[in-house]
């Protein structure tokens, strides 16, 4: 197996999952990557070291591995808003296509490539079948990201899977998202600003998505299908701050409308899962309330790990 974006919240539970189940694992990182999510496993994985946009670096990785599978999981993320619109097409869609090129000899490696709902731009159950609108650059880079790899399945057979990720959370997630900012914030006893909170998101447990990305490198499917991975359902903003609180006794104050809505925010974004279920045999199995009392567990007992969390 080669991951790319290994040290990343999702790739890192990926990893540990891959280990503990005993494949041989390897990570393409960047020379300037932080591996602290690896580190407890890092004896058991193989490093290679290449920007993602850096065609030779990375088609030598891709050639030096033969894997039976390369999970793509390296990209942009969608804060902080100030990246720009270049770096968001070098890493997202350049990284994608040099590691497409340099799978055009493997044709026994399957591409598990993991996208963003950011390619729908606003709506709820959206399928995979509907219209691709993004209203990010980000979402447009992905939009690029996922047409080459379904253009390079056609092309040259290159046997390919991608998922649409809505939005993961659990252990590992970066300090700055809105749930470990939430509880971090409530070990510290201050209160959390926060916007006005209507926005919804599709909220989906780390475990679940990693049974996805398990899944997606196996189950018999056409090449070049695309599948949503999220809960199903959109919960605003508001309710999993509240239910976060809740949960760890209201310590500390939610501070609704203390900040401002982004220009760029998206309000409603929900998954129709039907196609993950029926094809793929997979279904969220963690619900929000228990995924939520198990990342507040794991923040408590990493509380010391928060710093490196950026």
């Amino acid at each position: 197996m080669l991951l790319t974006g290994g040290t990343g919240m999702v790739g890192a539970n990926l990893a540990h999952r891959l280990v503990r189940d005993r494949y041989q694992v390897f990570v393409l990182t960047r020379p300037e990557s932080n591996r602290f999510r690896l580190r407890a496993i890092q004896d058991q994985i193989g490093f290679l070291s290449a920007d993602m946009t850096d065609m030779k670096g990375v088609g030598d990785a891709v050639l030096q591995v033969q894997p039976e599978v390369i999970y793509h999981l390296a990209g942009t993320p969608f804060n902080p808003p100030s990246l720009s619109a270049e770096t968001h097409f070098q890493v997202n869609v350049l990284g994608t296509l040099h590691i497409l090129e340099g799978m055009k000899e493997l044709k026994q490696t399957r591409l598990v490539f993991t996208s963003s709902a950011a390619e729908y731009g606003s709506g709820e159950h959206l399928s995979e079948q509907g219209p691709l609108r993004p209203e990010t650059v980000l979402g447009a880079s992905k939009v690029a990201a996922t047409t080459l790899v379904q253009t390079y399945s056609r092309l040259y057979g290159i046997n390919a899977v991608v998922l649409r990720l809505f939005t993961p959370y659990g252990p590992w997630d970066l300090s700055r998202r809105l749930i470990p900012h939430t509880i971090l914030s409530a070990l510290q006893g201050q209160d959390v600003p926060i916007s006005e909170g209507s926005q919804e998101r599709d909220f989906i447990y780390i475990d679940d998505v990693v049974d996805a990305l398990m899944l997606a490198a196996t189950q018999p499917v056409e090449s070049g299908s695309v599948f949503n991975i999220g809960s199903g359902e959109g919960v605003s903003v508001r309710e999993v701050v509240e239910l976060t609180l809740r949960l760890m006794g209201h310590p500390v104050k939610a501070l609704f409308g203390a900040l401002p809505t982004r220009s760029d925010e998206i309000m409603r974004m929900s998954a129709d899962i039907t196609a993950a279920r029926d094809r793929l045999g997979w279904k969220p199995e963690v619900s929000l309330e228990e995924g939520l009392r198990r990342t507040i567990t794991w923040f408590v007992e990493h509380h010391s790990l928060a710093s490196q969390l950026v």
